[in-house]
């Protein structure tokens, strides 16, 4: 029998996950700008997604900004499926595949869980931003060396 490398499949469509992509950040996220499928589909982030049966539950997006510097978006988990580590989880595949030395989120200041877990995966304050009627916490991190991140 030939060595091979496993491939795997989903039932989904890239269509039908950016769809749901899509419809969890605009529902849960709280963004002045609405996503649709096309938007997802055409934009330059690498998402990550957990799905559960046919519908995804999780999600994260991250993009490379420069040589230094990449940002970790859209993080968003359906509600009946928070706090079962699935954002911690996507946010470290989406840090294992990032090709800088430095990556950071934005998050609102009155979204303590998130804030929490942010700093429970070693991400510290960089500093606070007024943003409309709210302020954000825009949160950092060092990709350490030795890791897929930093040699990439």
């Amino acid at each position: 029998m030939e060595n091979t490398i496993a491939n795997f499949f989903v039932s989904l469509t890239n269509e039908e996950i950016a769809r749901q992509i899509a419809n969890l950040i605009n529902k849960y996220n709280y963004l002045y700008v609405r996503h649709n499928r096309f938007t997802i589909i055409t934009h330059i982030i690498s998402y990550f997604v957990e799905i559960f049966g046919n519908q995804v539950v999780g999600c994260t997006g991250i993009i490379k900004e420069n040589v230094n510097w990449s940002i970790i978006k859209h993080v968003c988990v359906e509600p009946k499926f928070r706090r079962k580590g699935i954002a911690s989880k996507l946010i470290n595949l989406a840090i294992q595949n990032c090709k800088t030395r430095y990556v950071y989120m934005i998050i609102r200041e009155n979204n303590i869980a998130s804030l929490c877990m942010a700093n429970k995966l070693g991400f510290t304050i960089i500093k606070q931003e007024l943003s409309k009627d709210y302020y954000l916490m825009v949160v950092g991190k060092e990709i350490k060396h030795g890791t897929s991140c930093y040699n990439s």
